[in-house]
């Protein structure tokens, strides 16, 4: 997990410079349409395997404890060669359609846009199997430095493609190399990711088993795609201009980015330990929810109060005054956000219990109500009538969860009061607005932001939020001045 801390840390850094380049490089137009573009390209990208890259992360660590090596080479063959045929369709499919998306996304052009990055898709779909196989194996050293390799070469092929005005296509160009990169990096690794040695045991994942636990994964990510901004950037771009879809994008991006650093880096390990840890022993899995939750609102709660207050001033500083439009929507959105992390570790439950066909109902519902509302709000009220919808979903999450969860782990629980504390011990970065009011420009954001960070660092100290094993744990973190802090955050106990 230290590993990909690390490795998180300077993707996000790296990928929030692209961002920037990307916005400012393309202008509030094309941005628009590289966002309806990506859309696209998002469910392209999970539905090429049909939802059989997760399941390397559920049976891969079963595999492992039962020393089945055939068996585990056997599933990561049969996924590659599902990804391959499936990605040979879409290629097919986007070009087959262009005129149909063009009509359907109102963007001159967008439609071979979409067919150049369905195609160029091909690195970014084997790049997330790979990574699966690595993570599912633990071995999150080589997968970190792909992943930093990638958001390298892809802000090196970035700034002389945008510069030559390839425009979005350029865009779509320097990802696909940044993905190529990473998965030259991490392919010679996949067979040591697999050879556990010794003699193998006559185990293997049956294909009922494998294609029951797949398929409802891939229709829980085309719901979770749904509910999870790209329903709202597609109907924006159908409904009213690309300038709109833009706002929405980067509004929904920029929180999404920052807040998904905890989440989106542990995840991968989290289920694969959740799963080999309940292949186990059972008992220890409400045990292990509840460390998660501590994780997530320990380290995301300061992180969705800051953008909160920063985030209307760091919109038109970071991305030009022509997205400042953009800058309110994203600072309700930090705190939309907030309140998706009390499902994150109650899904991830079901997904361990291969309860995949509940989830599924559950995402069933959320779509129905979230592209239901968007018919109705989109057309009139734009990126508001936009907004409304995902924060409606975001609320009925946990709630829905938290009923279907306890009923298969009766001991799960959700700790409120710990959440509560990491809200108080979060709030005195509200003092930033007091600065933002007196200073002006990036030099206002800087010294809010810099005055926020030392008032938060304080309060979490005095609110003795973390736990001592946690605080070792942080202090593992191979990242500049993690050690450092944990020490200031554990002060000495009486």
């Amino acid at each position: 997990m230290a590993w990909s801390v690390a490795s998180r840390a300077g993707r996000f850094l790296l990928g929030f410079a692209s961002s920037i380049l990307v916005v400012r490089g393309l202008g509030d137009h094309d941005y628009g349409v590289l966002s309806a573009v990506r859309s696209v390209l998002m469910f392209v990208v999970l539905l090429s395997g049909f939802g059989t890259g997760q399941s390397l992360l559920r049976f891969l660590p079963a595999l492992r404890v039962a020393r089945a090596g055939d068996g585990a080479r056997d599933l990561v063959r049969r996924v590659v060669w599902i990804h391959a045929a499936a990605w040979l369709v879409m290629v097919a499919l986007a070009l087959c359609f262009r005129g149909g998306i063009e009509r359907l996304l109102h963007a001159p052009g967008v439609g071979m846009f979409v067919a150049i990055g369905v195609g160029l898709a091909l690195f970014e779909v084997l790049f997330a199997l790979l990574g699966n196989v690595l993570n599912a194996a633990y071995d999150t050293a080589r997968l970190s430095a792909a992943s930093l390799a990638s958001h390298v070469v892809y802000i090196a092929a970035l700034v002389p493609a945008l510069r030559a005005g390839w425009g979005v296509a350029g865009v779509l160009a320097a990802a696909a190399a940044g993905n190529a990169v990473a998965c030259a990096i991490i392919w010679p690794r996949i067979r040591a990711a697999v050879d556990w040695g010794g003699e193998p045991a006559p185990v293997v994942v049956e294909q009922r088993r494998f294609w029951r636990y797949s398929l409802p994964f891939a229709a829980i990510g085309v719901l979770n795609l749904i509910v999870w901004r790209q329903s709202e950037t597609l109907l924006l771009a159908h409904f009213r201009t690309p300038e709109e879809t833009g706002y929405f994008d980067l509004a929904y991006r920029l929180p999404q980015t920052i807040l998904e650093f905890v989440p989106g880096t542990v995840w991968p390990l989290v289920m694969a330990g959740m799963s080999e840890a309940y292949a186990r022993d059972p008992g220890r899995l409400a045990g292990a929810v509840r460390r998660y939750y501590r994780m997530l609102f320990a380290l995301c709660t300061p992180l969705c109060i800051l953008g909160a207050v920063l985030g209307g001033r760091a919109v038109p500083v970071l991305f030009g005054a022509a997205m400042a439009p953009a800058a309110v929507p994203t600072q309700l959105f930090f705190i939309i956000f907030t309140v998706s992390f009390l499902s994150t570790p109650l899904s991830m439950v079901l997904y361990v219990l291969e309860k995949t066909p509940v989830n599924l109902l559950i995402y069933l519902v959320l779509a129905v109500i979230n592209v239901g509302l968007d018919l109705i709000l989109i057309p009139k009220f734009g990126v508001p009538g936009a907004m409304v919808p995902v924060a409606i979903a975001i609320a009925l999450q946990p709630v829905l969860y938290f009923s279907v969860v306890r009923r298969y782990v009766p001991g799960i629980s959700i700790p409120f009061g710990f959440i509560g504390r990491c809200l108080l011990a979060s709030a005195p970065v509200v003092a930033g607005y007091a600065i933002l009011r007196a200073m002006s420009g990036p030099a206002g954001l800087a010294v809010a932001g810099a005055v926020a960070l030392v008032l938060l660092a304080v309060s979490y100290r005095f609110a003795r939020i973390f736990e001592a094993d946690e605080l070792a744990a942080l202090r593992s973190i191979p990242v500049p001045l993690a050690a450092r802090v944990a020490q200031f955050l554990a002060p000495e106990r009486s």
